[in-house]
């Protein structure tokens, strides 16, 4: 889902997966990090530090991962393009929606268990609260859409 877009960058809330809650994607149509510009490395920090605050705000968020891995599309055949990883990450239980939101791994890389479905985060949330989280974050995101 869109939460921000700007002439160079948008911000796609995860909606499809909150193993991570409130994470999202940071993208570029750029194929290369050495491509961008000084002020869209400028707007991508305003994006990032927005992002840090609601996070702390609406849940509480202890810390954040931020990462740019375009491995996948060379090795999937695609063109390349900038994209970060928003994950925040929570040393303490989060309460949304009735249920305890744990980051069972904090403290370690948000992708050291991604290939083990047996140690991997479980994403708690329906569809619909899924969507109630987006609205939250939207409702909070203050830098202005263009």
């Amino acid at each position: 889902m869109l939460l921000y877009k700007s002439k160079s960058w948008e911000v796609i809330y995860c909606d499809w997966c909150q193993e991570f809650l409130g994470q999202c994607i940071i993208s570029s149509k750029k194929e290369s990090l050495s491509d961008l510009t000084d002020t869209e490395w400028q707007e991508l920090g305003q994006i990032e530090k927005e992002l840090e605050r609601v996070c702390r705000k609406l849940f509480d968020a202890t810390m954040f991962n931020f990462a740019c891995l375009m491995n996948n599309a060379y090795r999937d055949n695609e063109k390349p393009h900038v994209h970060f990883h928003f994950i925040p990450r929570y040393k303490n239980a989060v309460t949304i929606f009735n249920k305890k939101y744990k980051d069972k791994h904090f403290g370690y890389n948000f992708w050291k268990w991604a290939n083990s479905k047996l140690k991997s985060q479980k994403d708690i949330f329906t569809k619909e609260e899924r969507l109630e989280i987006f609205k939250m974050i939207q409702k909070e995101f203050k830098i202005n859409k263009k």
